[in-house]
């Protein structure tokens, strides 16, 4: 099948190049327009192309992906005079993973537990929210209460100072959903301030009165998931818990409570400036921001109740998962018990950022900055690298400490004419291309460090590139993503869009996994998932 992979991927866009009517929007409006009505119906399909043969005896097909999701969006106007209005938002969501049902070993490969959990909107009790608030406007002051999706950052692929909300990962990856739909929304109060002030100053502000979401990292057994755990005598029952869902099941299990003393803040200015540089003069962006909240993703504790004295380390965990496991491995049963919050914490850190974006007339193109400084940053302390010489090997856990981490990422965004496309193709024949690079660095000590870029690391770049046309006056859209980390793993994205009027969306694309070794970065553990993606929606 592999060989075939791009004769058959390319055959499929050409069979795409049609002539349509121009698309317009399919939104409607009632109540005399007080009410925008918006929706749609997708389905999202993934089929592997490179599945390894110790991972096939975990699927009865090559389909890794068949989720069917709808959406509907609603906007009432509430009320529109001239000292106030407000707005009242909802976005909400439904979606089913239908893989399991017609794939009995990869039904088998998913712990049990976690099927309605993945198979849809059921993480958590409000997750078919996506947003719902209350958008208030009076004077200078703008005030949104609900549950909310932040964006403090214009660049794709890689996130620097937009830490907020926390993402989806169980499914795709960005290049392939946007942001928006990655972001797990959080319930919030958000406020703006439009200041009279030079530079036309905007205070913003957020307080997250203890909700928490953790980063949902691909489950144990799925398409985009770790391998399952080893199986015993072969019954038809679900397979064992591995290491990978027992830690993520803890991981939940251990998220701080919806209380105020979980709060979360963050505050942000913003504003323009103009600036004279070599006879030029530049209109500036620019922010600046503080964010203080939770990591997403937890650390050890170094006390637990079953382990009172200190000195956790990961031996204590596979000791405890080992004596719980061992009946499950063996008779083919579910484990049957995990501790709530034994081993694990979620902390505390702070971040304070800044950005800056200007049109650079010399490159005839935008050029953005992005920089945070992360003070604080929780991570797990680990015996050094003699001890355990095995690449991506698990590190015995000593402790837990804290270190600053800087991150910065630069981007030029371009526009480029390419008269071909516009005279074969009846578009503008402008392509827009961004170019990104990406740096890490955690400061202090790093010889003791389990959770790095790579064991003992320091610092790690991405290198980023995004080329977009529109094609066929807007209605054929080609992308493509790369991103290159410097460890030498990375991923592309290939894919057009069909727009064929205003209901109706296609969209055929290729994601392609590399790296050197899977086990040389927690990131490159999907070098085996390329896959073909075929996306067909209604939207209204």
């Amino acid at each position: 099948m592999k060989k075939y992979t791009w004769f058959l991927f390319l055959a499929a866009l050409a069979a795409g190049y049609v002539l349509v009517p121009e698309p317009s929007d399919a939104a409607y409006h009632v109540l005399d327009g007080k009410l925008r009505i918006k929706g749609s119906l997708y389905e999202f399909m993934m089929y592997r192309t490179d599945l390894k043969r110790e991972e096939r005896q975990y699927r009865d097909t090559d389909w890794g992906l068949m989720r069917t999701k709808g959406t509907l969006e609603l906007l009432y106007k509430a009320v529109e005079n001239k000292d106030v209005m407000i707005n009242l938002f909802g976005f909400f969501q439904w979606w089913h993973e239908g893989v399991p049902d017609f794939d009995q070993e990869y039904k088998r490969s998913i712990e049990r537990r976690n099927h309605k959990r993945y198979q849809g909107p059921f993480y958590d009790q409000d997750d078919w929210i996506n947003e719902l608030y209350a958008d208030i406007y009076f004077g200078n002051w703008n005030i949104r209460l609900g549950k909310q999706i932040v964006f403090w950052s214009e660049v794709e692929m890689v996130r620097t100072i937009d830490r907020i909300n926390p993402l989806d990962l169980r499914y795709t990856t960005p290049g392939i959903d946007p942001w928006d739909e990655m972001k797990l929304g959080l319930w919030m109060m958000r406020g703006f301030y439009n200041s009279n002030l030079p530079g036309q100053l905007v205070f913003e502000w957020i307080w997250i009165p203890g909700d928490f979401e953790q980063v949902r990292s691909p489950m144990e057994g799925t398409s985009m998931g770790a391998i399952p755990a080893p199986q015993g005598p072969k019954y038809r029952r679900p397979r064992p818990f591995g290491q990978s869902a027992a830690v993520n099941r803890m991981f939940h299990r251990a998220r701080p409570a919806f209380t105020l003393r979980n709060s979360q803040w963050a505050f942000r200015i913003r504003g323009n400036s103009e600036v004279s540089l070599f006879g030029e003069i530049y209109l500036l962006d620019w922010t600046v921001s503080w964010y203080h909240g939770m990591n997403s993703t937890p650390v050890a504790r170094n006390k637990t109740r079953g382990n009172p004295t200190g000195n956790f380390n990961i031996r204590t965990l596979n000791g405890y998962l080992t004596r719980n496991a061992f009946p499950s491995r063996v008779l083919g049963f579910a484990l049957p018990h995990l501790t709530h919050d034994s081993f694990w914490r979620y902390k505390f850190f702070d971040a304070v950022g800044a950005s800056c974006q200007t049109f650079v007339p010399a490159l005839k193109g935008v050029v953005r900055g992005e920089f945070s400084y992360e003070i604080g940053l929780p991570i797990n302390k680990a015996y050094p690298l003699h001890i355990d010489p095995t690449p991506g090997g698990e590190k015995p856990i000593t402790g837990t400490s804290e270190r600053d981490q800087i991150n910065v990422g630069i981007t030029f965004d371009r526009p480029v004419r390419w008269n071909w496309l516009a005279q074969r193709w009846g578009s503008s024949g402008v392509l827009d291309v961004t170019m990104g690079w990406f740096g890490q660095w955690r400061l202090g000590n790093v010889t003791r460090w389990r959770s790095t870029f790579g064991y003992q690391d320091r610092s790690q770049c991405n290198f980023t590139l995004t080329v977009r046309g529109k094609l066929r006056h807007n209605e054929l859209w080609p992308t493509m993503r790369f991103l290159y980390n410097t460890r030498n793993w990375g991923y592309g994205v290939f894919a057009m869009r069909y727009t064929p009027g205003k209901h109706m969306r296609y969209e055929l694309g290729y994601l392609w996994f590399f790296a050197r070794d899977p086990h040389d970065s927690k990131e490159a553990y999907a070098e085996n998932k390329d896959s073909i993606y075929f996306r067909i929606g209604y939207e209204f």
